[in-house]
């Protein structure tokens, strides 16, 4: 006998031994997808919102550039380039308009590049008289198109985005109007949130990032004829261009990829194309949070294998606290009234005694409070449970030994009446509103006046306990439909007014 009791406790140890180690790794695996999963959502979230931000602000630029291009002051000031009186009218013009949106500049260029007027015309580093016509985005302006560029300041030494429109004058184009953007300004839409972003140029190159030190880095390596390209447009300045240290460790759903970024730190990573504009943005979510809860799903799994054992080894002792759950069961928690399904087996026990002829008969009376939802509106639920634990303690003490009050479900009741006569019943139901209507609070709802309606309907030969809490409810609704504080009996008087 100690033998095969030692030979059950070993079976039982060597099965543990074996599914533990499969449970740790299952849900280490499941718990890295899940994790994962919700990662990448979040990481989509965050970069299409981001994204729609920026787009939205970039196209605020593109409408402001092109309203400022029809400006009859600019026209004529490209008409009459060397009319001081007009260049100086469109110079406070110009300023007056920034002061407004704004923007870091706005400028005027005649054909040659010349800038004949700026926002900025009072600074010591005026855009005024410079030359821009190397800029791309002037190029294209003055064949007809909508110049966007990002560029370092040939001037200024500030970064920025450029909107170059062109100024028509009979279909003739005779000028470019620019509005220039400091990255700061975008910077502010994703200041607030906790996330690690950047945004490149079709070339690759990071020219917008929550992180200084990532700026005028490339995501991939930029060939010597395209590096001159870009420092004969002297877009980025002198800026070294270096390849981003940004280490691919996985491509994890075609969509997301886990990197090493230059702290050290995985994360998960996922891009978006700003077409219109041939940028890039990419969004890079700390996959910390996911080990945390590896961690945390490995101490569960250890934990649920240690319940489980001893699941095992006290099965009996798990029985019989199951037995007493059951038993308390039968009682609702808050009002410590009879539970609904006691309440169904007990009423047709009693429906089967009475078909016997064992007892008289018996009533279901159901009761509702007046107006309960404005209770837990204006003070809250716990104000509403304290109203439901003093209607339970109401109920309880106007009924007889042997009748059955019911938590019926939110602020419903219900009572199973034994009766004598037909009117037992409306004199229980009449005792149990007025001890509502009378019921005193303290606190905040020292005030409160609870009142009730009720409908109880009388058991009737072969009827089943539905038909009965049908009856009773309609009763009830009846009563809530003639103004409330009442109830009616479908036997004994048709109906009662609590004065």
């Amino acid at each position: 006998m100690i033998f095969r009791s030692r030979y059950r406790y070993l079976i039982i140890f060597l099965i543990f031994a074996i599914l533990t180690p499969l449970l740790f790794w299952s849900s280490a695996h499941f718990t890295r997808q899940q994790g994962l999963t919700e990662l990448a959502a979040d990481a989509e979230n965050d970069l299409m919102l981001f994204a729609r931000q920026l787009g939205q602000r970039l196209i605020g630029y593109d409408h402001l550039s092109g309203s400022i291009s029809t400006s009859r002051q600019i026209l004529a000031a490209l008409r009459n380039p060397h009319d001081k009186v007009l260049a100086s009218t469109v110079n406070q013009y110009l300023e007056a308009l920034n002061e407004e949106v704004h923007a870091s500049a706005i400028y005027v260029m005649d054909l040659e590049g010349n800038t004949l007027a700026a926002s900025n015309w009072r600074l010591e580093k005026s855009f005024v008289g410079k030359n821009y016509g190397f800029r791309p985005y002037f190029k294209l302006a003055i064949e007809g198109l909508t110049g966007r560029d990002v560029a370092v300041g040939a001037t200024s030494g500030v970064l920025g985005y450029y909107v170059a429109r062109p100024v028509l004058d009979d279909d003739q184009i005779v000028g470019v109007v620019v509005v220039k953007v400091t990255l700061d300004e975008m910077r502010l839409l994703f200041a607030d949130l906790d996330l690690r972003l950047l945004v490149a140029d079709r070339d690759g190159v990071i020219f917008l990032a929550s992180h200084d030190s990532w700026r005028f880095q490339t995501l991939r390596p930029v060939t010597s004829s395209k590096h001159e390209a870009i420092r004969q447009v002297r877009r980025y300045g002198d800026e070294p261009l270096r390849l981003w240290p940004i280490k691919e460790v996985e491509d994890w759903n075609g969509v997301s990829k886990l990197v090493i970024l230059d702290d050290g730190e995985e994360y998960l990573s996922q891009a978006t194309l700003l077409l219109s504009r041939g940028w890039e943005m990419h969004v890079f979510k700390p996959t910390h949070e996911v080990d945390e809860q590896i961690y945390f799903a490995m101490v569960v799994s250890g934990l649920v294998s240690a319940l489980a054992l001893l699941l095992v080894l006290f099965l009996m002792q798990r029985y019989d606290y199951l037995q007493d759950l059951r038993e308390a069961a039968i009682h609702d928690f808050l009002t410590g009234l009879y539970t609904r399904r006691y309440m169904q087996d007990a009423a047709r026990a009693q429906i089967s005694r009475i078909n016997r002829g064992q007892i008289n008969n018996f009533s279901a009376a159901m009761i509702d409070i007046d107006h309960f939802k404005r209770v837990n509106d204006q003070y809250g639920h716990r104000a509403g449970d304290q109203v439901l634990r003093a209607v339970g303690k109401a109920i309880s003490s106007e009924i007889r030994r042997g009748d059955i009050p019911v938590r019926y479900g939110g602020e419903e009741f219900l009572v199973i009446i034994n009766t004598h006569s037909d009117c037992d019943a409306s004199q229980t139901v009449r005792r149990i509103l007025g001890r509502i209507k009378t019921m005193h609070f303290r606190g905040a709802i020292r005030k409160l006046n609870i009142t009730a309606s009720a409908g109880i309907a009388h058991y009737q030969t072969d009827e089943t306990l539905e038909d009965l809490l049908h009856r009773a409810d309609e009763l009830l609704y009846r009563a809530k439909q003639d103004g409330r504080d009442r109830f009616y009996d479908d036997e004994c008087e048709k109906l009662k007014e609590i004065q």
